[in-house]
């Protein structure tokens, strides 16, 4: 009973630390629209939010490490959950770390493009979305699992193309740019692309327990 209990407490902290990826999502999602529309006052609530919330999942996070390795009771499931936590932290450190760089470096957005990058935004945050999904899918219910992978990979590809298609636009049709404004307009769009990436490597390791599961 106690290692049962030991077990779920540990589960639990795990579906917290999700809660909190969803809902730094969310923040991120808002904070980029917020930023592209000229709204200061909720862009900044936007970046204090997320702060907040990148300083409770490191502390989530050490709690979940200092649990697994106080204990013994999933040993056998150790390494694949840290790896797992550790995805799981770098999405919501890339969630933060590229709002955070709108508020440093102010970069100029035209307007022709707030509607591709608005959408590639979207395309990326579902990809976390569905990782989250799917992450909870491990736990309880992991017959459903390899239809979320399926849709974590769909959306980072979506992502991938239309972030392609804004850096093309940018460097061949957008004449009156200077080459260091190009570059600063590829440099966030990478950033956005690099969120889902993350993504995909989480769901690469959740195929990986898929088998795992099946052996």
């Amino acid at each position: 009973m106690f290692g049962r209990d030991k077990v779920k407490l540990i589960i639990n902290e795990l579906d917290q630390f999700v809660n909190n990826m969803d809902e730094g999502v969310l923040i991120y999602k808002n904070g980029i629209r917020n930023y592209l529309e000229g709204n200061a006052q909720a862009f900044a609530d936007n970046i204090q939010q997320i702060t907040a919330l990148r300083e409770s999942t490191t502390n989530q996070r050490r709690n979940i490490e200092n649990s697994l390795y106080s204990y013994t009771l999933i040993s056998e499931n150790r390494v694949d959950i840290l790896q797992l936590l550790g995805h799981m932290d770098m999405i919501v450190e890339k969630l933060y770390k590229n709002l955070l760089q709108f508020e440093i470096e102010i970069p100029f957005f035209p307007s022709e493009l707030n509607v591709d990058f608005l959408k590639m935004v979207e395309l990326a945050s579902l990809s976390v979305e569905i990782t989250a999904q799917a992450i909870r899918a491990n736990f309880r219910s992991p017959q459903q699992l390899q239809e979320k992978i399926h849709r974590i990979y769909y959306y980072e590809t979506e992502a991938g193309k239309l972030a392609q298609a804004i850096k093309r636009k940018v460097f061949h049709e957008m004449e009156n740019f200077k080459l260091s404004q190009k570059i600063h307009l590829r440099y966030f769009t990478l950033h956005v692309e690099q969120i889902a990436e993350e993504a995909m490597k989480a769901a690469d390791l959740l195929s990986v327990l898929v088998v795992k599961q099946q052996i």
